[in-house]
């Protein structure tokens, strides 16, 4: 008979405590990111050329967002889906004009590490074979912001800048 005096138990379980939390592995940037994401802030900057005004830099910020612009990231499958319903306010010379944007698909996703030498990224390639990047500019438990640029091409010409930022659902 052996007996294990409440003190020694309590170290014992402490000790097996620290071991089992120091063999947890730290999420991936694939982990952080997986989950539903809501838009809550679009901005967007780029110089374009519009027929009737020429060469011009254009500014533009979400007036609206709705409460459905959701991004979805799941890793096992791999799976994206994601929906964006908003309101731009673009300013483009002396000119501001509200513009209605709607974005939405699915396909696949890849994180993908910066390593601490490169921007870390995130990579969607939707369903009809179109691929855009992102590179993560800040990531948080609860809140991303990513940056892509993207070409503009009717009825201006031109490239834009935008930025996303999310807060994640529960």
């Amino acid at each position: 008979f052996c007996y294990i005096s409440p003190m020694k138990n309590l170290l014992l379980v402490a000790v097996s405590a620290l071991a089992l939390a120091s063999c947890q592995k730290d999420p991936t940037l694939a982990d952080r990111l997986e989950g539903t994401w809501l838009v809550n802030d679009i901005t967007a900057a780029g110089t374009v050329n519009i027929p009737t005004i020429g060469v011009t830099p254009i500014v533009a910020s979400d007036k609206t967002i709705a409460a459905t612009s959701l991004f979805t990231m799941v890793q096992e499958p791999n799976s994206v889906n994601y929906a964006i319903d908003a309101e731009l306010e673009v300013v483009a010379g002396a000119l501001t004009i509200p513009f209605p944007w709607q974005q939405s698909g699915n396909g696949t996703w890849l994180a993908k590490s910066g390593n601490g030498v490169a921007p870390d990224s995130v990579i969607i390639t939707a369903t009809d074979g179109t691929i855009t990047r992102y590179e993560v500019l800040s990531i948080l438990e609860s809140a991303i912001r990513l940056r892509t640029t993207t070409d503009i091409t009717t009825p201006a010409e031109g490239t834009l800048t935008l930025e996303f930022s999310f807060a994640k659902q529960l």
